[in-house]
């Protein structure tokens, strides 16, 4: 059994990452458990888009700027059916606050570059098997690169793991509440710029369509498909012919198009997101169907609220009081209106 005092955060995706940053600036002992190399974390595209709020958040943590450069902004979405096209200028509507876009899985990279330069152990390759909480702590089982088991004792837990959270498994007074939506996508990455410097959603008689910027290379597409779908009744040329007659593009789209996926709506929440010395933030603890892009900002958000707390009670001041809320706080937040017919956004 070995022992490592202060905190395990098992993921390192967004939320692990921010608390990570968090813990180590004030100096709090943590080590981060990533089932994946980081090549194989900075090679998958997923969300992209950032709040202005969210980015606000992280500047004052000292993570945007320093560490995380915002700069490719989003200022307006355009709406387009067959007939016409409409173009809603946001950000001039709401103070000149835009969204940003910055790709997950590049922001991954830099909070773990940053991480590990500044002394932050990550243990890439390392597979947490099984958690258990006790009287004195929590133990994960954990297998390393080489199928070596070993098991680790801390003070706390912070699943950061995804849907299929092994954290959220150990907590056994946990609800789960989920709503299934309407509607099945098709998410198509290609490697070209987006067609328009701005988000494109298109309502069309075959279903709906959108272009997600993600960067200068780099783009993302939903296509709306029949619930009894699968991928491979979508070959990549009947994909191609598709999305340029929903989006209106006049001509054929010509844009490599590399990973695609199947993204069936869906909202999941777990109540409560903590059991004692086990906390849930980010996916592990809430899947939110992408209309409104609130996946990875509600990640760094839980992330922020979750770090804080952790320091009252492992810092000097032994403070447990805002740790203890942390459900409370963040769950208002994982519940957003019903909206089956919204657009995605992230």
């Amino acid at each position: 059994m070995l022992s490592r005092p202060g905190v395990a955060i098992v993921g390192a995706g967004p939320a692990g990452l921010v608390v990570a940053h968090l813990l180590q600036r004030e100096a709090i002992p943590f080590v981060v458990f990533e089932r994946q190399t980081l090549a194989e974390l900075a090679r998958h595209p997923k969300a992209g888009l950032v709040e202005y709020r969210t980015v606000q958040l992280l500047a004052r943590e000292g993570i945007a700027g320093p560490v995380l450069q915002f700069t490719t902004e989003n200022h307006r979405s355009e709406f387009r059916t067959p007939d016409e096209s409409v173009l809603l200028e946001y950000a001039a509507l709401t103070g000149g606050r835009p969204h940003y876009i910055y790709p997950q899985h590049e922001l991954v990279q830099r909070l773990c570059e940053a991480l590990t330069a500044a002394g932050g152990e990550v243990r890439f390759g390392h597979a947490v098997r099984a958690v258990t909480q006790d009287s004195s702590g929590v133990v994960l089982s954990v297998e390393g690169p080489d199928g070596e088991p070993s098991q680790i004792r801390c003070e706390a837990a912070v699943g950061c793991d995804g849907s299929s959270s092994l954290v959220a498994a150990a907590m056994t007074e946990a609800r789960v509440n989920e709503q299934l939506l309407p509607g099945r996508f098709l998410v198509i990455v290609a490697a070209a710029p987006s067609l328009e410097r701005h988000t494109i959603y298109a309502a069309h008689p075959r279903g709906f369509a959108g272009q997600m910027r993600r960067g200068p290379a780099q783009t993302r597409y939903y296509l709306e498909i029949l619930g009894t779908d699968s991928a491979a009744d979508w070959p990549e040329q009947r994909v191609r012919n598709e999305l340029a007659d929903r989006l209106g593009i006049g001509g054929p789209l010509d844009a490599p198009l590399g990973e695609m996926g199947i993204l069936d709506l869906r909202v999941r929440v777990l109540e409560p997101m903590q059991q004692g010395l086990l906390f849930l933030a980010g996916d592990a603890a809430h899947l939110i169907t992408p209309a409104g892009g609130k996946g990875m900002n509600l990640a760094i958000q839980d992330g922020i609220e979750l770090a804080h707390g952790l320091v009252e009670r492992f810092g000097p001041r032994q403070d447990g009081t805002r740790l203890s809320a942390y459900s409370r706080t963040r769950l208002p937040s994982s519940h957003p209106p019903p909206c089956p017919g919204a657009f995605p956004m992230g």
